[in-house]
């Protein structure tokens, strides 16, 4: 069972779809509601479990409820994948601190 972040496009999306390819029960995230359920639709057509949220991973709150909702789903957690990055560093104090809250505190939380 592998939780992974960011992962309705992109590097997230390959990196579930691979896993997802050898058998592993998966749960993303990402921002794009569609989105995750396009990729949920796709994971789950390569015959393993798969299951998605839409949500902000700098909302400790919202990703701790979608990681106990995967957990409690997927029958527990054998990996997770921080996918996210915000690469959003600019030269003021708020886009730093959009940018840790989002690549650094998701991994925290």
């Amino acid at each position: 069972m592998l939780l992974i972040t960011g992962a309705a496009s992109g590097i997230g999306r390959a990196i579930a779809e691979a896993f997802a390819g050898e058998g592993a029960h998966v749960s993303i995230c990402a921002r794009k509601a569609d989105e995750v359920a396009a990729t949920v639709e796709a994971l789950k057509a390569k015959g393993v479990q798969a299951c998605g949220r839409a949500l902000d991973v700098a909302d400790g709150a919202a990703l701790s409820g979608w990681i106990a909702a995967s957990a409690a789903e997927l029958g527990g957690i054998d990996a997770l994948v921080c996918n996210v990055s915000a690469l959003a560093v600019g030269d003021n104090a708020d886009s730093w601190e959009k940018s840790f809250r989002t690549d650094m505190m998701h991994s925290v939380n």
